[in-house]
């Protein structure tokens, strides 16, 4: 494939409001050694998307939305979201750094990201469900909905119905997708200089690596060997990526090994504290390690947060029977019977059983 030339873009129908449909203009595809992702042009010329994608590649592939191919080089910034400015070749102007001013928390909130399966930009389906941050507390928190994404959307826009630019979306698993808010990107525009080159390299490094091993040590059920254990420590908390600290402890979680598998949740929750992603994977490392009284609190965050979640619902009432919290039975039990009424008769059979009722 050759650098510059160009490919028929399919063009897909868009059934959101004119502005969102609009953001697909401005949506590119990406193509590194380690993935396909997506990412977005501003005014400049520069494109943004996640540090996580740009990693340590000296240059990545860029198709536009016209079927344009060329590279384009990731600008070195000490900012500590997971964002990276990327510079297409030629391009001479200095970087953008245009205040993105903060939205009064839209509920619905649209992903547009490269389809790679479809061959070009695409707009999903709608959220209703989003969590902010406080942006100015925790650089690295992040905005939390239920809007549609899939692999390959992350570096996609994450934009209100009237087309603001909310975010750039980091991560999605089908249920919860996590969106780094786009405030932050002046920041990065700012705080870019070459001086920053080495330990913006050696973080990308990091996080290369960390997530390579978390992917390959996956097929592994149990017993990982001392040396991955080692590898997975030291590269994952060197990335400082709250995705990356999130993963790493479920995998650990998933080996049995609770105590790693804290320590790493608490650096997600310590970036990202009201996460719902962290939150769960937390109260589930507590469950399985049978420490309830640590369970509930983190359950009773997540529950303020995502009060419809079956999974922590279910959670919830096995917790207050462990413990034999009344209070806290009749908590979840409520919010059952608002959000999960089928559930109701079960749940209420176990609390009756535990209380002796």
């Amino acid at each position: 494939m050759c650098v510059g030339m160009l490919l028929p873009v399919t063009v897909l129908a868009c059934s959101a409001p004119e502005p969102v449909c609009a953001w697909k203009d401005r949506v590119v595809g990406i193509r590194t050694p380690s993935m396909i992702a997506s990412g977005i042009t501003l005014e400049s010329g520069f494109i943004v998307t996640n540090m996580h994608v740009a990693e340590d590649h000296a240059s990545v592939v860029i198709r536009d939305s016209k079927g344009s191919i060329f590279k384009a080089q990731p600008m070195a910034h000490d900012m500590p979201a997971d964002l990276a400015i990327l510079r297409p070749e030629g391009l001479t102007s200095l970087v953008d750094a245009t205040v993105f001013v903060g939205i009064d928390q839209p509920s619905e909130l649209y992903v547009v990201g490269f389809d790679q399966g479809r061959n070009g930009p695409r707009v999903y389906r709608a959220g209703n469900f989003a969590h902010y941050p406080d942006t100015k507390v925790n650089l690295q928190a992040r905005i939390h909905t239920n809007s549609k994404a899939l692999p390959g959307n992350s570096g996609g826009a994450v934009v209100d119905a009237d087309g603001n630019l909310i975010g750039i979306l980091a991560s999605g698993d089908g249920k919860i997708s996590e969106v780094i808010p786009a405030v932050h990107i002046s920041e990065v525009g700012r705080r870019t200089d070459v001086q920053h080159a080495d330990a913006f390299a050696a973080r990308g490094r990091a996080i290369r690596v960390c997530a390579d091993t978390l992917y390959f040590a996956g097929d592994i059920q149990r017993n990982p060997p001392p040396p991955l254990v080692d590898k997975i420590e030291r590269n994952c908390t060197a990335s400082g990526n709250k995705q990356l600290f999130d993963q790493a402890g479920q995998l650990f979680g998933k080996w049995w090994m609770f105590d790693r598998s804290e320590q790493f949740l608490k650096l997600g929750e310590s970036l990202d504290p009201n996460s719902p992603n962290t939150l769960m994977s937390l109260a589930v490392t507590y469950h399985l390690d049978r420490q309830a009284e640590k369970e509930r609190p983190i359950l009773e965050r997540y529950l303020a947060l995502d009060p419809s979640n079956a999974q922590a619902l279910r959670l919830g009432i096995q917790v207050a029977g462990m413990l034999q919290d009344r209070e806290f039975a009749d908590y979840v039990l409520g919010l059952m019977k608002q959000h999960n009424p089928a559930s109701v008769s079960m749940a209420q059979s176990f609390i009756d059983q535990a209380f002796g009722d």
